[in-house]
């Protein structure tokens, strides 16, 4: 694991500096696909129970057992792979995602590769892997939104401004802010689009719709919020199967009372989410379609 921690510190390093880092990123999935091909099993471990059924794999060395995935969406042959990215950067240059299943195949392995590795050799590092989502997506961002006429940022000011109007000085204005993944804004209009990135929400799903209350207070109609996912499964080991684990009546209950996000995006879409009851509520759609929705938002 010290080639893929190497190379990921390299590519978060030219991140945080706004630099780009998307051929970083491409390195660690090469190494991280050697490593599991040469040192792990790549193994079916069970179906989750829907409609339709689907099956999930795993990768099995050093003791442990990783997370499930997807294996028709996940791309192992690194010749495979290499020709994938060339599509993923073509649809990337032209700005036109005219491919969208090897498009979100691409965002799905890079992700899933750096995944399984810490969960088989640094089980116990479980920030770094959404950590990496974050400089994967944001790098494709840098490519999707150029500055000058964009500008890409994780925080956005809250001012709060005291009460008291007599008191006015340096310290009448108390500077908050909110803190998110990654925020576009078009620098001339002024709208920002918001991306939380979670591999998979859990119990956090309450966050990003908070978020954009605050947003929807401090400035109305400026911001809009796409929650952006990888999956959301977990392995059932005494039955061998795999759950998906879903929260549609908590995620109702936020859109309909607390905030309104603009969408949901995952590579694997939960069946509960993608039924009809619920995308009449929330917008819900594939990874490929995330830059189309914030296109459409930020060039209003």
């Amino acid at each position: 694991m010290q080639t893929i921690d190497r190379l990921f510190q390299a590519a978060k390093q030219r991140y945080d500096a706004s630099q780009p880092s998307l051929a970083e990123c491409y390195e660690i999935t090469r190494a991280c696909l050697t490593k599991l091909n040469t040192e792990a099993t790549l193994r079916r471990f069970g179906e989750f129970r829907g409609a339709p059924n689907l099956e999930y794999w795993v990768a099995e060395g050093n003791g442990n057992l990783s997370r499930p995935y997807r294996p028709e969406m996940f791309i192992s042959d690194l010749a495979e792979f290499e020709r994938a990215v060339v599509s993923f950067q073509d649809q990337m240059d032209d700005d036109d995602i005219t491919d969208p299943v090897t498009f979100e195949k691409v965002v799905y392995t890079v992700v899933s590769s750096f995944c399984l590795c810490y969960d088989v050799w640094k089980p116990k590092s479980r920030k770094t892997p959404g950590t990496f989502f974050e400089v994967f997506i944001g790098s494709v961002c840098q490519i999707r939104y150029p500055q000058p006429r964009f500008q890409m940022t994780k925080h956005i000011p809250i001012v709060v401004e005291v009460p008291d109007a007599d008191a006015v000085d340096d310290g009448a204005l108390q500077g908050n802010s909110v803190s998110t993944d990654l925020v576009i804004t078009n620098t001339v209009t002024q709208q920002g689009a918001v991306i939380p990135l979670k591999i998979t929400t859990r119990e956090r799903i309450v966050q990003p719709f908070a978020h954009q209350r605050i947003l929807d207070s401090a400035y109305p109609g400026r911001y809009r919020s796409y929650l952006t996912c990888i999956s959301e499964v977990q392995r059932d080991d005494k039955t061998t199967t795999v759950k998906q684990i879903c929260v549609p009546g908590t995620v109702a209950l936020f859109q309909k009372h607390l905030s309104e996000l603009s969408g949901l995006y995952y590579c694997d879409i939960p069946q509960r989410y993608a039924r009809q009851d619920f995308t009449a509520l929330i917008r819900v759609t594939g990874i490929a379609n995330l830059f189309d929705d914030i296109d459409d938002w930020l060039n209003r």
